[in-house]
């Protein structure tokens, strides 16, 4: 799976909308949907952001194993 796909999945799993995501991370719902679809690469910090509010790892993110 790509970065964007995990980050919709997790999303999905915490019942959260793309606007909400984009809100509690202060960036636009256009960013997070561009994320998921593959069309924009979000920066380290805001990777950092987005495991935080989804409460997991940055590796969970970039489908890594976490151990």
């Amino acid at each position: 799976m790509t970065i964007g796909e995990n980050i919709k999945n997790k999303r999905l799993e915490y019942d959260i909308e793309q606007q909400e995501l984009a809100k509690r991370i202060g960036v636009s719902k256009a960013m997070i949907c561009g994320i998921e679809k593959g069309v924009k690469i979000p920066s380290v910090a805001l990777l950092v952001s987005i495991a935080d509010t989804l409460h997991c790892s940055v590796d969970e993110l970039l489908g890594r194993k976490v151990s």
